[in-house]
């Protein structure tokens, strides 16, 4: 079985990476199954810890994270492609490098840019800093 990491945050580019996904999912001679992952920012303004709750803040990331993850999800399941889901809060390149390593993920799967890319870019920050970080295969989609 092949295990992809396909990290999703709305954008074209994560939509189009699920795509890639379903397609290479159907193109293998071997099970595909595909790890999501949303990686939401960390609120670290202490004004809002002042006023917010540890559980509402909580609550707000998995939120967050499961308005990202449905459409990827729902695509995945409607393809017959197996998935799981996963949310994490911090730094996107270095939750989504901890997952590979923890899910033993053959490949990741990620676009090139994210939803605040700069168009004028060759590729964004997160998915330079995973290209440099990861241990296996990273695909790039555009």
């Amino acid at each position: 079985m092949t295990t992809l990491l396909l990290p999703i945050d709305g954008s074209d580019y994560s939509a189009r990476a699920v795509d890639y996904a379903i397609k290479r999912a159907r193109a293998a001679r071997d099970a595909v199954q595909v790890q999501l992952l949303n990686v939401q920012p960390p609120i670290t303004t202490p004004h809002v810890k002042m006023l917010i709750d540890r559980d509402s803040l909580d609550q707000y990331y998995r939120d967050e994270s499961e308005t990202a993850l449905a459409p990827a999800l729902k695509a995945l399941r409607a393809a017959n492609v197996s998935a799981t889901s996963h949310s994490r809060v911090g730094h996107a390149a270095e939750e989504i490098i901890t997952l590979c390593k923890s899910l033993a993920c053959d490949e990741i799967v990620i676009g090139t840019h994210g939803r605040g890319g700069f168009k004028g870019a060759l590729m964004g920050s997160v998915a330079q800093k995973v290209v440099h970080l990861a241990a296996v295969p990273v695909v790039l989609i555009r």
